[in-house]
């Protein structure tokens, strides 16, 4: 099973053909009319809206077992995201949803907390996170103490800039371990353990507090090797 929740930013067009390609390529949906993949699209989504795009998420799909719900706005009221907030957290079995939104920055931190950010071409492993995954374990130590510097440096633009390096890292490392879990045919209960983990610190990491140090440290202990191959 894939994460539940992705958003993409920035071209409308380009968010949308992504979230199309996801759904055909990692969920088996077809593309045709009548298939499982709905899109909504709006100016301005509001709370009403909400409800019942959160209404029809908890229907059964009509074809297979999984279906795809893509939200569009451009405009995105905050009572509209914080009725959102459960549907994204825990979507119904088999839905996989997607938000297309001219910035992330618009997002209320609880909700992008939920969600995992897609790319136009396709769900991508961040550089950032790339370049973590494939160093080896004392060039991995390098990068998580350039990274808490630059967290705690005197400049706000390097303090967020390394905060989303952070995030990127941790959305990255998800992707790659749910792709993982996914291809092994073995035993996947240390990949199933470090979900769990991942899961838990997501939401974190999109609070001023979040403890970077320690949740790299655990991830420097309990990251398998080999996670993108």
């Amino acid at each position: 099973m894939a994460h539940h929740a992705y958003v993409s930013s920035g071209s409308k067009s380009e968010g949308i053909k992504a979230a199309y390609c996801f759904a055909k390529e990692h969920l088996g949906l077809s593309l045709e009319e009548g298939s499982d993949i709905t899109i909504f699209e709006y100016d301005h989504l509001s709370v009403d809206d909400a409800r019942r795009i959160s209404i029809f998420a908890a229907q059964a799909p009509t074809k297979g077992d999984k279906k795809a719900i893509i939200i569009v706005t451009g405009r995105f009221f905050d009572n509209a995201q914080n009725a959102f907030l459960k549907t994204f957290e825990e979507p119904p079995e088999g839905t996989t949803l997607f938000l297309v939104i001219p910035a992330e920055g618009m997002l209320l931190p609880t909700l992008r907390s939920r969600l995992i950010s897609f790319s136009p071409e396709d769900v991508e492993i961040a550089l950032a996170a790339r370049e973590f995954l494939e160093a080896d374990p004392a060039a991995r130590e390098k990068i998580v103490t350039k990274l808490l510097a630059r967290s705690k440096a005197d400049k706000d633009e390097e303090k967020q800039a390394a905060r989303l390096d952070a995030i990127r890292i941790i959305e990255g490392v998800t992707l790659a371990a749910y792709a993982a879990r996914k291809k092994t045919k073995g035993d996947t209960k240390d990949l199933n353990l470090l979900l769990q983990d991942l899961d838990r610190f997501m939401p974190i990491m999109h609070e001023r507090s979040a403890p970077l140090k320690l949740i790299f440290e655990h991830l420097r202990i309990v990251l398998p090797e080999g996670l993108l191959k």
